[in-house]
């Protein structure tokens, strides 16, 4: 993600509101016992073209809207999207005006209001089928941290804490600025679902029925000094198979088109690339007529790679959340070998596959770079239908007049 943000000339402005990583550290969530760590070498580094950065949500958010905005994009707040025509190309909003465009971008997320309208399909959380998934977000002040023996371990600005215990993940680090150590926590969830609980909402721990005997001692310590606790359950969603309509009219981006495992690495950055291929593609449009084949190109380019994403991190939450027991022994034994090298360089060809092979694949993929192939393969097809179209409008058909013979 960071890489595609650099090439939209947004380094500087990143560089205020993030700050790198160097490594992680891992440990077991229920017994506190040390797995291993992970260092990000210059060399891993360069091999991405990008920086590993810490950075709150709600900051990338604010920098993406200022810059929209800047670029004359006109936003309507308080519009709150009912529903959508993919027919005629428009959304009907609440109180009842209709936006009418050439394509509707859908970007409203992992409950997205467009994904039945583009799939046919309609969804609710108590019909469909999969996993539940509980996520919390809270912040601890460094300052408490510091004043306890355990926890100022924490206080490293440059990593990453990563507890992996039976059926969850708990991961945090510092802010930027340092005053706050911001913390979530993502847990097979499988307690009935009221009503609200598939909204983001401040609430307490003990409303969502944690089993605190699945936590270590400095995870119990961090739950009871959380401030601004929030949380929310998820389903899983099922994949979509087209992320375009029929019409050609609705595109699916973003969480609307992927929804992942909530909390994933890669959520944002699938974002992330689906601007960046949206966008490119979208710069070779010459006539309106051409948005169905460059939108049929966003698909057959972007689906690949949102499949592969997809199932890559549905197994690595099932790994890093493995049930007591022999498969979360198996699971420790397994990274403590891995992470015994510590860095990508001095690891055999057996542990670095096991360990960074799918995730340098996911991690080196170049959006931008992906469509430039895609554009190189069918140029010419395109600018000879344009040759042809301006050819045909240019001819100048010969009309015969009736002779006089006055």
């Amino acid at each position: 993600m960071s890489k595609i943000l650099n090439q939209w000339g947004l380094g500087p402005a990143l560089a205020k509101i993030s700050h790198k990583c160097t490594s992680f550290k891992m440990r077991n969530g229920g017994s506190g016992d040390y797995i291993g760590a992970i260092r990000m070498t210059d060399s891993f580094l360069l091999y991405l073209l990008a920086d590993f950065l810490f950075m709150q949500h709600g900051h990338l958010h604010t920098l993406l809207y200022e810059v929209a905005k800047e670029a004359g994009v006109r936003f309507l707040f308080n519009a709150e999207v009912t529903g959508a025509d993919p027919v005629e190309g428009t959304v009907t909003l609440r109180g009842g005006d209709v936006v009418k465009g050439d394509v509707i971008v859908a970007a409203d997320g992992h409950d997205s209001i467009l994904r039945p309208v583009v799939t046919g399909e309609e969804e609710s959380m108590e019909e469909l089928p999969g996993q539940r998934y509980l996520s919390l977000a809270f912040q601890v002040p460094t300052d408490a941290l510091r004043e306890d023996r355990d926890l100022a371990l924490l206080t490293d600005p440059l990593v990453w804490y990563l507890w992996v215990g039976d059926g969850y993940i708990f991961h945090g680090n510092l802010v930027v600025g340092g005053q706050d150590f911001t913390v979530n926590l993502v847990s097979k969830y499988h307690s009935p679902v009221v009503e609200g609980d598939d909204q983001w909402q401040h609430r307490s721990f003990d409303e969502f029925e944690l089993d605190y005997s699945k936590f270590e001692p400095r995870i119990l310590k961090l739950l009871k000094l959380a401030k601004n606790v929030a949380g929310r359950v998820y389903h899983t969603q099922a994949t979509v198979d087209s992320i375009v309509c029929e019409n050609s009219r609705i595109v699916l981006v973003g969480e609307a088109g992927h929804p992942l495992v909530p909390g994933s690495r890669h959520s944002t950055s699938l974002a992330i690339e689906d601007a960046q291929t949206l966008g490119r593609l979208f710069s070779h449009i010459k006539h309106k007529n051409q948005l169905p084949q460059f939108l049929n190109a966003y698909e057959e380019i972007r689906q690949p790679r949102v499949s592969a994403t997809q199932e890559y991190e549905q197994r690595q939450f099932g790994m890093f959340s493995a049930p007591a027991g022999p498969p979360m022994a198996q699971r420790d034994a397994m990274m403590r070998a891995a992470l015994a090298y510590e860095d990508w360089e001095h690891m055999d060809e057996d542990t670095f596959k096991m360990v960074w092979g799918n995730e340098l694949t996911l991690m080196g993929h170049d959006a931008g770079e992906q469509v430039d192939d895609w554009w190189t393969q069918w140029r010419s097809f395109f600018e000879g239908k344009e040759r042809n179209t301006r050819q045909r409008d240019s001819i100048q058909i010969p009309v015969l007049h009736p002779a006089s013979y006055d």
